[in-house]
């Protein structure tokens, strides 16, 4: 699939995802978390916890257990062990949910290490990820707010895990 794309009113469309722009899928974006870099996809699932699982050791395994019908009860963030916020409806997450402030900082890390990458998604109008289903905050989210207000627009969305984390 093209990474850009217009419609029929000639609104430009960045595709953020592996089947579009590769440079804004969180499969091949990699960053440093406690110490440790990967993609920010293999963190994000890595801070997964399921009932009566190991930690996953990529975003297989983290996949595998949910397919498998495990329960996940919590995030491993560093070293906080933080509980699961689901949304009103009980099926997706909360947009405050600690993964999702995770994933957001994750992406903010990386995209303020890579300002070319900003500069580019800067010249669109829309962000498209097909494979968003009821995820709250996906990456074409996240350029969204990127594009419109710059990498630090994103700061407001993970607030309380940085609180949380970042020694003051």
């Amino acid at each position: 699939m093209n990474d850009i794309e217009s419609d029929e009113n000639g609104t430009r469309i960045l595709q953020c995802h592996s089947r579009g722009n590769q440079n804004y899928s969180p499969f091949f974006c990699s960053v440093r978390a406690f110490g440790v870099v990967d993609s920010i996809e293999n963190h994000y699932q890595c801070a997964k916890r399921f009932q009566g699982c190991p930690a996953p050791r990529n975003w297989r395994d983290a996949r595998k257990y949910k397919h498998q019908g495990f329960r996940q009860v919590a995030w491993q963030i560093g070293k906080y062990r933080l509980p699961v916020k689901t949304d009103e409806s009980g099926t997706s997450f909360a947009v405050d949910d600690w993964g999702i402030q995770y994933y957001i900082a994750l992406w903010h890390r990386h995209l303020s290490e890579h300002p070319e990458k900003v500069e580019f998604a800067q010249q669109f109008d829309e962000f498209e990820d097909p494979f968003k289903g009821n995820f709250p905050f996906c990456q074409a989210d996240v350029m969204r707010v990127v594009a419109w207000t710059g990498v630090d627009g994103l700061l407001p969305y993970f607030t309380l895990l940085k609180e949380l984390i970042v020694p003051k």
